[in-house]
């Protein structure tokens, strides 16, 4: 009996605390959207959202918590779902709908879909243009788009261009090329790899040396020059292609540096 009373009273304490009302699970959801339990996020707000279809603030979450958990497909799918016209959804769940394109290389669908809906403003639509191209590498591209811009003193616009004038300072794979060939390792110097040019005009130089002094010594026919002078222009040929190498990787690195840039500015904006 004793035992009975006891569960009645905690059912009734339970009860009366409602530990599951809608406000309670929603707080639930931005925990863990904030203590980055972002899977578990997902599947909380799914669940609000479905008892309150029309709040747009919950849908902004739920896509934020499939980007973050990396579940963009599902994301993408999801919105289609949540919004029966993609141009009418509001600016905060379509910000996070474009993250999640972005995330997933969806570049042409994301311009697609920000060009057509209606809660970006222009300025925001040229600046997630450019956003696109910077990461597609149409650097060119970038710099018409931006000049669109009506906001002349839009920080990431003001960021943006500073990244555009960087990259207009490349390294150039056929001058890298043409000064190795005219002093074997210079090529690599001039694309900053000075280590590969000191060791390419040396050992270009040494062969080139060994193979003279052969011939100088026991005449042009004898192996020993021709064995020297043979190593010495694959060196030489090799050398002039690893200028024109080592000029494209500086300037594919200095281009990864200006995306990570890119990407901290357009994170610290939006």
């Amino acid at each position: 009996m004793r035992l009975l009373l006891l569960l009645f009273s905690i059912s009734f304490t339970l009860s009366g605390q409602d530990i599951f009302t809608f406000e309670k699970s929603r707080k639930y959801g931005d925990y863990l959207l904030k203590s980055g339990q972002f899977e578990l996020a997902s599947k909380e707000f799914e669940r609000l959202v479905y008892l309150s279809s029309n709040n747009d603030t919950l849908k902004t979450n739920l896509l934020k918590a499939y980007r973050l958990s990396n579940q963009t497909t599902l994301g993408i799918e999801k919105l289609s779902v949540l919004y029966a016209d993609k141009t009418k959804v509001p600016y905060s769940p379509a910000l996070e709908f474009s993250k999640l394109q972005m995330q997933n290389q969806s570049w042409q669908q994301a311009k697609e879909f920000w060009n057509k809906n209606e809660s970006f403003s222009s300025d925001d639509k040229v600046l997630l243009n450019v956003t696109s191209d910077i990461f597609n590498n149409d650097f060119k591209s970038a710099r018409v788009n931006i000049s669109q811009i009506s906001n002349q003193e839009n920080e990431l616009g003001i960021g943006y261009r500073s990244i555009l004038e960087k990259e207009v300072r490349k390294k150039s794979p056929g001058l890298a090329a043409l000064m190795s060939a005219v002093v074997p390792g210079t090529g690599k110097a001039y694309s900053n790899n000075w280590k590969d040019g000191i060791v390419s005009l040396f050992f270009t130089a040494g062969m080139a040396f060994q193979s003279y002094r052969s011939f100088n010594k026991y005449g042009t026919n004898n192996h020993r020059g021709w064995i020297y002078g043979g190593i010495g222009l694959g060196f030489y040929l090799g050398n002039i292609y690893g200028s024109v190498k080592s000029t494209k990787d500086y300037n594919r690195k200095k281009i990864n540096a200006l995306q990570h840039e890119a990407s901290a500015l357009f994170n610290t904006y939006y």
